[in-house]
């Protein structure tokens, strides 16, 4: 039987959960009793029926709790559109987003209103997150830290900005005045979102914990809509990389940092890749500048941008030894502390690569980091 609880209270709360189903039956059920369950009670949750075929909704609604509330769209949006609707229906000054097939424990709010609590600069806090599969067997877990702003602008370039969407709580204020998630960014909307709020000044973090089980499965959309939201979200960073630096190749500087090996058949020449170091200096001066960086946390983040370009400069023999013989000196050079690495490296290419061939393997595989 549900607890009581005071629709006065509800009216008031101050967290709102959205939770958007569409055809969720078998899951959503499951989802809405970890929000009833949570330690922090001040909430209400936003059940957004995007036209169900389903009973989703009957379900949520059998719980009979007043903190759920059912919310139904009289024609299917899509996600991005539903979560709109509901960033407009939200009573509560922070939004918890879940979907319908994850189940948070019972901590997550309170740990996350916590930190909102003691810092206000932040408007975006995630989780740490295990990954189950339809078994409930653990198969993958994320355990990436963000703690600061040189984590935030590195992590961002990289494209592993560790905000699992169904684990976010944010400030709903900054979200509105940012204009809500881009509906012309569909599948990976959320990051965009987070990419967005990062220029305009809102710090992110995660709590470590793992306060969210995100169910794998065939039918979600980010497997079936794979090279949409790919594109997407390619663009996004594009953006993300424009904002820091106008001059530089946005979409090379982006290759670089999220398609490591697709790099070498960009590069024709030690000429392209000393402008792609310029502008990979370019991106580090426009983000501290952007972000009010102190020095010391300037020279942070150039020491992991010079990193990844070490790791990228000693990798890339492995997708054509002559174009890479030609193009990687400039990045090596810019890397620094990984000179010593990379001589060796590049004086061992040759035998290397005869070696990969003679067992016959081919050539490395077009990849994100």
């Amino acid at each position: 039987m549900p607890a009581l609880v005071d629709v006065r209270d509800v009216l008031a709360a101050r967290v709102s959960v959205l939770l958007p189903v569409y055809g969720g039956a078998a899951h959503v059920g499951a989802a809405v009793e970890s929000v009833l369950a949570q330690t922090y009670g001040d909430f209400e949750l936003l059940v957004l029926d995007d036209c169900s075929p389903d009973d989703s909704a009957a379900i949520a609604e059998g719980f009979g709790d007043p903190r759920v509330r059912v919310v139904r769209n009289e024609r299917n949006l899509g996600q991005v559109a539903t979560l709109n609707r509901g960033l407009r229906e939200a009573r509560g000054e922070l939004v918890a987003r879940l979907d319908q097939d994850d189940v948070c424990l019972p901590e997550r709010f309170e740990r996350q209103v916590a930190l909102l609590d003691a810092e206000p600069p932040v408007a975006v806090v995630g989780t740490w997150v295990d990954v189950v599969d339809e078994d409930g067997r653990k198969v993958d877990e994320l355990r990436t830290r963000l703690d600061d702003a040189v984590d935030t602008i590195f992590l961002i370039l990289v494209n592993r900005l560790p905000l699992a969407h169904p684990s976010v709580m944010f400030r709903r204020e900054p979200v509105l005045e940012a204009g809500g998630y881009d509906e012309a960014v569909r599948y990976c909307e959320d990051n965009d979102l987070w990419r967005r709020l990062a220029l305009a000044g809102h710090e992110l973090r995660v709590v470590p914990e793992p306060l969210l089980r995100y169910l794998v499965h065939g039918g979600q959309q980010s497997s079936r809509h794979w090279d949409e939201q790919q594109a997407n979200n390619d663009a996004s960073i594009e953006r993300f990389v424009h904002a820091l630096a106008p001059e530089a190749d946005a979409r090379l500087v982006r290759i670089a940092f999220t398609k490591q090996l697709e790099l070498w058949d960009e590069l024709a020449g030690p000429e392209d890749a000393r402008r792609l170091v310029g502008d990979l200096e370019r991106v580090v001066a426009g983000a501290a500048e952007r972000f009010n960086l102190a020095a010391g946390q300037r020279a942070a983040l150039a020491d992991r941008v010079r990193a990844h370009v070490a790791r990228l400069a000693a990798s890339g023999w492995r997708t054509g030894l002559r174009r890479w013989q030609r193009t990687a000196p400039p990045l090596a050079r810019f890397a620094g502390s990984g000179r010593a690495r990379f001589a060796a490296t590049y004086a061992a290419a040759p035998a290397l690569a005869l070696a990969r061939a003679a067992v016959g393997r081919p050539a490395a595989g077009r990849q994100s980091p």
